[in-house]
């Protein structure tokens, strides 16, 4: 897929991958539609886009949790454009506890992010995605989502879960010029790693990603419109080993 002049939505954009995302795929000449719930951090981005393409992404604050506001969200890219090329479900949490610690509404909210915010707004966007010569949902789930941990079980349903739609999803759209995609990236340093609580399980240094580069290859996975990509495998048998030996 040739990325000049597509119009490509990105959510969880404020911050960490999607933030990568979104300045690296501005200036390929794209038009954005960048999604997020902070409308401040959504504008430092768009600022940054501005500065660095001259042109400005449009930026809705919405909170994909919540059905109407993606319904809104959907809305306001219908009146400014015919068609979405890509659609980028990036948006994410991680409340890595285990269970005894873990609240109900910890558990819901991981769900409603992670899983009904991403089939939100992947069912409101469908039509206008379907208008495309070149349609392509890429999804971003984890590696967590085929290894879990006893602080991550719910985390990693969620995951588990969006990869299980994915399948489905290509399977609907199996003889249709519609593409979908899933990526599974390892842990990252971003804000997503670096909030967690004191004691809480993070990765070591040596496994942890650079999103800039994690960007880099979700370009090219755009590019191709791939079926699906682990980065890395390696990193996914050591956790497997790690899982094994707890």
């Amino acid at each position: 897929m040739e990325l000049l002049n597509k119009n490509i939505v990105i959510t969880g954009a404020s911050k960490g991958l999607g933030r990568e995302l979104a300045i690296r795929l501005a200036q390929k000449n794209t038009n954005l539609i960048l999604v997020a719930r902070t409308k401040a951090l959504l504008e430092q981005v768009q600022i940054k886009i501005k500065q660095l393409t001259g042109k400005k992404p449009l930026i809705i604050p919405c909170d994909i949790s919540d059905e109407n506001d993606v319904r809104r969200m959907a809305e306001v890219i219908k009146q400014k454009y015919d068609h979405v090329d890509v659609l980028i479900n990036n948006a994410g949490i991680a409340i890595c506890e285990i269970i005894e610690n873990l609240s109900n509404e910890e558990m819901r909210k991981q769900f409603e992010i992670n899983f009904f915010g991403l089939f939100y707004c992947t069912k409101e966007l469908l039509a206008l995605i379907k208008c495309s010569d070149s349609g392509y949902i890429l999804n971003i789930s984890s590696i967590l989502s085929e290894v879990s941990f006893a602080e991550t079980s719910v985390y990693s349903a969620t995951k588990s879960a969006l990869c299980a739609l994915c399948e489905g999803l290509r399977c609907q759209f199996n003889k249709n010029k519609l593409k979908v995609g899933l990526f599974l990236p390892g842990p990252m340093h971003t804000s997503f790693q670096d909030n967690r609580k004191e004691n809480a399980l993070k990765a070591p240094d040596f496994l942890t990603l650079d999103p800039q580069k994690v960007a880099m290859i979700i370009e090219k996975m755009i590019r191709k419109r791939k079926k699906k990509l682990i980065m890395y495998r390696w990193i996914k048998l050591f956790m497997k080993m790690k899982q094994a030996s707890v």
